[in-house]
């Protein structure tokens, strides 16, 4: 609820792109979920899924318990929820630059928020109890924000792709 609430919120507080206005409306008769969006969803649903997962399997080939790995697993997710906050910012620009990672006071206030409620979740010995989760190692949260980012660098090369390439199956220009 926090992170879907709160990364959610952040994107009210951002400013259409800068070409918003010269894209043609949605003609009525067209689903709202373009053949791009549904591409878009199934795309980065299962980098999350892939790696959320991964890091559960990986974590418990490691010897942890199923509460560690399923503490490090939650908090995977939470981590691609956070990288790909940045990539929802442009819908076909890269976010890879200053404007794109930096230029949004509500998104990083967001993203503050969230880690802090994640670090309170993994440390803090009355969320642990309730959750049941476990303190992560250093080694575990290097593995998880490097396994979350990969959201973040193939979504931008599926931006680059789509738009750089004229023939693409879902994306149109």
């Amino acid at each position: 609820m926090i992170t879907a609430v709160t990364l959610a919120l952040a994107l009210a507080f951002e400013p259409p792109e800068t070409d918003v206005m010269g894209r043609p409306p949605r003609r009525a008769s067209e689903p709202l979920l373009s053949k791009f969006l549904v591409w878009r969803i199934v795309f980065v649903s299962t980098i999350l899924l892939l790696g959320t997962f991964g890091l559960f399997v990986w974590e418990r080939e490691q010897g942890a318990s199923v509460e560690l790995a399923r503490t490090v697993a939650v908090n995977t997710l939470v981590m691609f929820e956070v990288f790909y906050l940045f990539n929802t910012r442009y819908l076909r620009r890269s976010v890879l630059n200053k404007e794109g990672m930096l230029g949004s006071r509500p998104i990083l206030i967001a993203v503050a928020i969230v880690i802090g409620f994640q670090l309170a979740f993994t440390y803090a010995p009355p969320v642990q109890i309730l959750f049941d989760t476990r303190p992560v190692s250093f080694l575990s949260w290097c593995m998880t924000v490097l396994v979350a980012s990969t959201v973040l660098f193939l979504v931008e090369v599926e931006k680059w792709i789509s738009r750089n390439c004229h023939r693409t199956l879902f994306i149109s220009k």
